[in-house]
């Protein structure tokens, strides 16, 4: 059975002091750990401080853009935070969206050959005791496996893969592809832990669980990454409608149907949440990673509810 992480934002209804908070209520209910996203905040700082205030919970980003910190510095970083943190992190990494990254500027250049040469880089530094700290105990490195070279990236150079919007058909394909970069890396694929990173929106209520729901994946949808990725794990006629409407928000929510919600999202009550989870990670997830998205209810009270639905 999966283990069950939850994952936090940034953002202005979860300030410092409340992430501190939900983390020691995922530590007193027994779940696996807490994960940081990265969007505009620096997802190793937020792990850094909660660290300080929990005791076993692993800590871990999901995920650092590897284009906005030089690799060395991101090296000590990385031991700076497991070290703070008796050895309880993981760096989840990815490389971000196009579309922000060029708003800031950002050439992206091949995006599987800057991971491979991020993750080198990293590898030498810290396994190499070039880190400031050195990093005593292992300092796991996972990827964001979204496309299926760096899948097979992942099975070939780090220690867990994070997958994201992937129904159960298509966590099946992924497993086939880490072992197969697993082979070429001559690695053993049990080695590499499959994460899957599961966005949630709770509410007795199906239907209104699935309006922002389908808000969320008509937006990833337009993305031309995200949208060939859902695409490709088997929702390219919802992915066509989306891109045909354009601008018309309206018309690229109708293309989102209820099977491709229910296939890539946790949505509903706690009840269907628990199931929908047991369904999504049953292929071999060694961890589920969940973000909650309220529906008519404050962000904090849908953490806690969705918390002690998953609680150990």
């Amino acid at each position: 059975m999966a283990k069950t992480a939850i994952a936090f934002s940034a953002m202005p209804d979860t300030p410092p002091q409340t992430l501190i908070d939900l983390s020691k209520t995922v530590e007193d209910n027994g779940l696996a750990g807490v994960f940081m996203t990265e969007a505009g905040n620096d997802s190793l700082a937020y792990c850094l401080g909660l660290g300080q205030h929990t005791r076993t919970i692993k800590l871990g980003t999901a995920i650092t853009n590897i284009y906005l910190r030089h690799p060395i510095l991101l090296a000590n970083e990385a031991a700076a935070v497991h070290e703070f943190t008796g050895g309880r992190f993981i760096l989840g990494l990815g490389a971000g969206h196009r579309e922000m990254n060029t708003t800031l500027g950002i050439d992206m250049g091949e995006p599987m050959v800057k991971m491979r040469e991020v993750v080198k880089t990293l590898r030498h530094a810290i396994e190499g005791n070039r880190t400031g700290p050195r990093v005593t105990t292992k300092l796991p490195i996972y990827l964001a496996g979204v496309s299926r070279p760096m899948v097979k990236l992942a099975g070939e150079i780090a220690d867990g893969v994070i997958f994201n919007f992937f129904p159960p058909a298509r966590v099946k394909q992924a497993l086939g592809e880490l072992a197969e970069g697993a082979k070429i890396g001559n690695r053993n694929v049990a080695d590499i832990e499959p994460t899957l990173f599961a966005t949630a929106f709770v509410s007795d209520d199906l239907e209104a669980a699935r309006r922002p729901a389908r808000k969320l994946l008509s937006r990833y949808g337009a993305l031309r990454f995200y949208g060939n990725m859902m695409a490709n794990a088997g929702f390219k006629k919802e992915i066509e409608g989306i891109r045909a409407a354009g601008r018309d928000e309206a018309k690229a929510i109708a293309a989102v149907t209820d099977a491709m919600i229910d296939g890539s999202l946790l949505v509903g009550s706690e009840e269907r949440i628990r199931e929908r989870l047991a369904e999504l990670t049953a292929p071999g997830i060694g961890t589920a990673i969940v973000f909650v998205n309220p529906v008519n209810e404050d962000r904090v009270t849908a953490n806690k509810r969705i918390i002690r639905a998953l609680k150990s």
